[in-house]
């Protein structure tokens, strides 16, 4: 039996006893043939990744070819499927490329800065100890983890659904995303002169979460608002994550 014919069998899964131990031996003693079949081998799990009916497709034709003429050679069939690897692996780098074409850490961090405090006028005084004061100071001096406590509070004592905004922020500078995401979802559910803005900040928390969809949808909404904060830099992103 020609190597060929042996090796299209241990491809098909069809070899004897005999022929098993006959394939063994050249594997161990043949350098020549064992490339051939390590080589095969590499070629068929590539294929199979992508389309393992492909493979099958393609031995069951040389079975045919094989059966009709008694002899071919293994050449005819290993073309076919360096092409089949040949088109899994550019797919694959094509569509690595086109997931991997920009950086959200570095988006993130390029465009992201918490919102300034445009709500409440913060008062230094020992005569103005109130938790809302209190919690613009501790905003103002980046201390977010004692701001969202106060703002927690402030909202629950005033129900100003601006205050919802800040506490969004001060969660998603602290990098605490699946929180800052549903803060800034629940502000979104309120009207006030800041609703709009969440838009951005929520497009950054999704961005940063690589939810890129989400952050297109947000962007999107921000840039066709009337709102004008971000809206340039909304346009810009928008553009870098298309």
């Amino acid at each position: 039996m020609t190597n060929e014919t042996l090796i299209e069998k241990y491809f098909s899964k069809r070899l004897t006893t005999d022929e098993s131990l006959e394939f063994q031996t050249l594997y161990d003693t043949n350098p020549s043939f064992k490339q051939e079949v390590d080589f095969l081998k590499a070629v068929k799990t590539v294929s199979e990744t992508e389309d393992d009916a492909q493979f099958k497709k393609q031995l069951e034709s040389y079975e045919s070819e094989y059966s009709k003429q008694h002899k071919k050679t293994i050449t005819k069939w290993i073309k076919p499927l360096i092409t089949a690897a040949a088109i899994v692996l550019i797919v694959f780098s094509f569509n690595y490329l086109m997931t991997e074409s920009f950086d959200e850490e570095k988006l993130f961090s390029t465009y992201f800065e918490p919102s300034k405090n445009v709500t409440s006028p913060i008062v230094r005084s020992t005569d103005n100890e109130t938790t809302l004061n209190n919690a613009f100071i501790s905003y103002s001096e980046a201390d977010y983890k004692q701001a969202i406590l106060l703002f927690k509070k402030a909202y629950q004592d005033s129900e100003n659904s601006e205050l919802l905004f800040y506490e969004a922020n001060s969660l998603l500078a602290l990098g605490d995303y699946k929180n800052a995401i549903s803060k800034f979802e629940e502000h979104l559910k309120h009207s006030d002169l800041l609703t709009n803005r969440s838009h951005w900040y929520l497009a950054l928390a999704y961005l940063k979460t690589k939810q890129h969809d989400k952050a297109k949808q947000e962007l999107t909404l921000l840039i066709n608002s009337s709102e004008t904060f971000k809206k340039d830099d909304a346009i810009s992103l928008l553009k870098k994550i298309e």
